[in-house]
Protein backbone atom coordinates (compact mmCIF):
# COMPACT_ATOMS: atom_id res chain seq x y z
CA UNK A 1 0.00 0.00 0.00
CA UNK A 2 1.32 3.28 -0.73
CA UNK A 3 1.54 6.55 1.75
CA UNK A 4 -1.69 7.91 -0.03
CA UNK A 5 -3.82 4.86 0.65
CA UNK A 6 -2.56 4.86 3.88
CA UNK A 7 -3.87 8.90 4.59
CA UNK A 8 -7.28 8.20 2.61
CA UNK A 9 -8.12 4.98 4.64
CA UNK A 10 -7.51 6.79 8.16
CA UNK A 11 -10.47 9.76 6.56
CA UNK A 12 -12.42 7.09 6.02
CA UNK A 13 -11.69 5.46 9.38
CA UNK A 14 -12.29 8.88 10.84
CA UNK A 15 -15.02 9.45 9.28
CA UNK A 16 -17.03 6.33 10.01
CA UNK A 17 -15.60 6.73 14.08
CA UNK A 18 -16.95 9.90 13.77
CA UNK A 19 -20.63 8.80 12.53
CA UNK A 20 -20.39 5.78 15.00
CA UNK A 21 -19.48 8.08 18.02
CA UNK A 22 -22.38 10.17 17.58
CA UNK A 23 -24.79 7.34 18.28
CA UNK A 24 -22.72 6.06 20.90
CA UNK A 25 -22.20 3.16 18.92
CA UNK A 26 -18.53 3.00 18.66
CA UNK A 27 -17.64 -0.28 20.05
CA UNK A 28 -20.65 -1.82 18.14
CA UNK A 29 -19.64 -0.71 14.83
CA UNK A 30 -15.84 -2.10 15.80
CA UNK A 31 -17.73 -5.16 16.62
CA UNK A 32 -19.83 -5.22 13.42
CA UNK A 33 -16.71 -4.23 11.10
CA UNK A 34 -14.19 -7.26 12.76
CA UNK A 35 -17.47 -9.72 11.42
CA UNK A 36 -17.78 -7.90 8.52
CA UNK A 37 -14.02 -8.84 7.61
CA UNK A 38 -14.15 -12.09 8.90
CA UNK A 39 -17.28 -12.85 6.98
CA UNK A 40 -16.23 -11.46 3.44
CA UNK A 41 -12.54 -13.38 3.51
CA UNK A 42 -13.74 -15.44 0.70
CA UNK A 43 -15.41 -12.48 -1.09
CA UNK A 44 -12.26 -10.23 -1.17
CA UNK A 45 -11.15 -11.44 -4.48
CA UNK A 46 -14.82 -10.54 -6.38
CA UNK A 47 -15.39 -7.59 -4.12
CA UNK A 48 -12.22 -5.62 -5.14
CA UNK A 49 -11.79 -7.19 -8.60
CA UNK A 50 -12.36 -3.95 -11.03
CA UNK A 51 -14.72 -5.58 -13.70
CA UNK A 52 -17.33 -6.65 -11.77
CA UNK A 53 -20.45 -4.42 -11.36
CA UNK A 54 -21.09 -2.29 -8.28
CA UNK A 55 -24.61 -3.52 -7.87
CA UNK A 56 -23.17 -7.44 -7.92
CA UNK A 57 -20.68 -6.15 -5.46
CA UNK A 58 -23.68 -4.97 -3.13
CA UNK A 59 -25.83 -8.15 -4.04
CA UNK A 60 -22.56 -10.51 -2.48
CA UNK A 61 -22.18 -8.12 0.07
CA UNK A 62 -25.69 -8.34 1.39
CA UNK A 63 -25.79 -12.15 0.82
CA UNK A 64 -22.55 -12.71 2.60
CA UNK A 65 -23.18 -10.44 5.58
CA UNK A 66 -27.05 -11.87 5.71
CA UNK A 67 -27.66 -9.06 8.46
CA UNK A 68 -24.77 -10.04 10.98
CA UNK A 69 -23.71 -6.57 10.88
CA UNK A 70 -25.52 -3.15 11.66
CA UNK A 71 -26.99 -1.12 8.80
CA UNK A 72 -24.46 1.15 9.11
CA UNK A 73 -21.59 -0.94 8.29
CA UNK A 74 -23.25 -2.17 5.19
CA UNK A 75 -24.07 1.58 4.39
CA UNK A 76 -20.15 1.82 4.81
CA UNK A 77 -19.23 -0.87 2.62
CA UNK A 78 -21.69 -0.05 -0.11
CA UNK A 79 -20.25 3.51 0.07
CA UNK A 80 -16.76 2.24 -0.31
CA UNK A 81 -17.46 0.29 -3.06
CA UNK A 82 -19.39 3.13 -4.55
CA UNK A 83 -16.12 4.97 -3.97
CA UNK A 84 -14.43 2.17 -5.77
CA UNK A 85 -11.99 1.59 -2.54
CA UNK A 86 -13.26 -1.49 -1.31
CA UNK A 87 -9.29 -2.39 -1.67
CA UNK A 88 -8.79 -0.36 1.42
CA UNK A 89 -11.48 -2.54 3.63
CA UNK A 90 -8.82 -3.65 5.72
CA UNK A 91 -6.83 -0.94 6.08
CA UNK A 92 -9.52 1.05 7.57
CA UNK A 93 -11.04 -1.29 9.97
CA UNK A 94 -7.53 -1.82 11.16
CA UNK A 95 -7.10 2.32 11.79
CA UNK A 96 -11.50 2.21 13.09
CA UNK A 97 -9.70 -0.27 15.40
CA UNK A 98 -6.51 2.14 16.73
CA UNK A 99 -9.26 5.18 16.73
CA UNK A 100 -11.77 3.36 19.71
CA UNK A 101 -9.00 2.50 21.66
CA UNK A 102 -7.60 6.00 21.71
CA UNK A 103 -10.79 6.95 22.46
CA UNK A 104 -10.85 4.60 25.53
CA UNK A 105 -7.42 5.65 26.94
CA UNK A 106 -5.77 2.26 25.78
CA UNK A 107 -2.71 1.67 23.47
CA UNK A 108 -2.39 -1.03 21.74
CA UNK A 109 1.23 -3.09 22.13
CA UNK A 110 2.38 -5.46 19.63
CA UNK A 111 4.70 -8.00 21.62
CA UNK A 112 7.48 -10.73 19.75
CA UNK A 113 9.06 -13.04 22.07
CA UNK A 114 11.44 -15.92 21.07
CA UNK A 115 9.70 -17.86 24.07
CA UNK A 116 5.75 -18.03 25.33
CA UNK A 117 4.99 -15.47 28.11
CA UNK A 118 3.92 -17.10 31.20
CA UNK A 119 0.54 -15.24 32.36
CA UNK A 120 3.09 -13.18 34.92
CA UNK A 121 5.10 -12.18 32.65
CA UNK A 122 2.54 -10.90 30.39
CA UNK A 123 0.97 -9.15 33.44
CA UNK A 124 4.06 -7.65 34.42
CA UNK A 125 5.08 -6.61 31.43
CA UNK A 126 1.62 -5.00 30.84
CA UNK A 127 2.31 -2.99 34.26
CA UNK A 128 5.56 -1.89 33.47
CA UNK A 129 4.43 -0.23 29.48
CA UNK A 130 1.19 1.10 31.53
CA UNK A 131 3.49 2.90 33.71
CA UNK A 132 5.86 4.17 30.32
CA UNK A 133 3.02 5.05 28.24
CA UNK A 134 0.36 6.73 30.47
CA UNK A 135 -2.56 4.23 29.60
CA UNK A 136 -3.76 1.06 29.68
CA UNK A 137 -2.44 -1.16 28.11
CA UNK A 138 -3.77 -3.70 25.40
CA UNK A 139 -1.24 -6.70 24.55
CA UNK A 140 -1.13 -8.61 21.45
CA UNK A 141 1.77 -10.90 22.08
CA UNK A 142 3.56 -13.23 18.85
CA UNK A 143 6.33 -16.08 18.89
CA UNK A 144 8.79 -15.07 16.42
CA UNK A 145 11.75 -17.82 16.77
CA UNK A 146 13.74 -15.49 14.62
CA UNK A 147 14.51 -13.05 17.75
CA UNK A 148 16.69 -15.78 19.41
CA UNK A 149 16.13 -14.53 22.95
CA UNK A 150 14.39 -11.12 24.26
CA UNK A 151 11.48 -9.18 23.25
CA UNK A 152 10.70 -6.41 21.21
CA UNK A 153 7.48 -4.38 21.60
CA UNK A 154 5.86 -1.96 19.26
CA UNK A 155 2.97 0.94 20.78
CA UNK A 156 2.69 3.18 17.92
CA UNK A 157 5.49 4.38 16.42
CA UNK A 158 7.68 3.55 19.52
CA UNK A 159 9.98 0.72 19.44
CA UNK A 160 11.41 -1.11 22.02
CA UNK A 161 13.78 -4.14 20.82
CA UNK A 162 15.28 -5.98 23.52
CA UNK A 163 15.51 -9.23 22.12
CA UNK A 164 19.13 -11.05 21.31
CA UNK A 165 18.95 -10.75 17.19
CA UNK A 166 18.29 -6.94 17.67
CA UNK A 167 21.61 -6.75 19.97
CA UNK A 168 23.63 -8.50 17.77
CA UNK A 169 22.18 -6.45 14.91
CA UNK A 170 23.55 -2.98 16.89
CA UNK A 171 26.58 -4.60 18.06
CA UNK A 172 27.04 -5.32 14.24
CA UNK A 173 26.72 -1.86 13.17
CA UNK A 174 28.29 -0.57 15.93
CA UNK A 175 31.32 -2.35 14.90
CA UNK A 176 31.30 -1.23 11.26
CA UNK A 177 31.14 2.13 12.23
CA UNK A 178 34.21 2.23 14.30
CA UNK A 179 33.01 2.65 17.65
Amino acid sequence: MQASDRILSGRYAAALFQAAAAKGEEQKVQADLATAHKQLLSAMTALRHPRIAPSDKKKLLKNELGGKTGPAVLRFLELLVDKKRFDLFTMIASQYGRLALEKRGVAKAVVRTAAPLSPEAQKTLTARLKAFAGKDIELDVKEDPELIGGVSVKIGDWVLDSSLRGQLRRMRESIAHGH
